[in-house]
């Protein structure tokens, strides 16, 4: 059985089994531009599945056409719902990029979170980093910590707290502005300068 299922293996992962595969397509219908892609999409399926493949059920092929089958009427059912509407020759696409000037600053604002985070205590920092910088949700982040979820948000709204006031001292003794925009009164700053593989 388990020779058999090894036989099935290489009959089925070859380059003789994906021109079968494009011809079987053909006969299915799926136009000639997409068979090269559709055809990746039914081996991507027969390998993902192959687990599941019995020999005693029938030959590899017959297998594996079935999955053609498949992935070719889903096709069918994706590109009757897709609608390509060509652009206009004269079309240009500005990309934007910003400028050297604002990835400095950026850079900047993203060094000087860093420093303030380093000076929160541990307990603050943890949920600043975890919450608003990696994104885990606060349900999980309470429940990690062990603590209920009115007290992960008060958590954090401390650690907001001591965040501004320790950029508003830093920011006092430079004597220069607070980097960034400001959030509108009444609302808490969101932390967005901090990536989590570079904390």
């Amino acid at each position: 059985m388990q020779d058999d299922r090894e036989k099935a293996f290489w009959r089925l992962f070859s380059k003789n089994t994906l021109v079968l595969v494009r011809r079987w397509l053909r006969l299915l219908g799926v136009p000639r531009r997409d068979r090269r892609d559709v055809s990746q999409d039914v081996m991507l399926a027969a390998h993902l599945s192959f687990s599941k493949y019995d020999p005693e059920r029938g030959s590899p092929e017959r297998w594996l056409n079935r999955i053609a089958v498949h992935v070719a009427s889903h096709y069918g059912e994706r590109s009757r719902r897709r609608v390509e509407v060509p652009l206009p020759d004269d079309f240009e696409v500005a990309i934007e990029q910003p400028s050297a000037e604002e990835q400095i600053g950026s850079e900047s604002d993203r060094l000087f979170a860093l420093s303030l985070l380093r000076e929160l205590d541990d307990e603050l920092r943890a949920i600043l980093v975890a919450h608003d910088i990696e994104g885990v949700p606060m349900a999980e982040f309470a429940s990690q910590c062990g603590i209920p979820l009115s007290t992960a948000y008060k958590r954090r709204l401390r650690a907001l707290a001591a965040f501004q006031l320790l950029a508003a001292q830093r920011l006092t003794a430079m004597g220069e502005r607070e980097p960034g925009p400001r959030p509108p009164p009444g609302e808490a700053p969101r932390l967005v300068l901090v990536s989590s593989a570079r904390p």
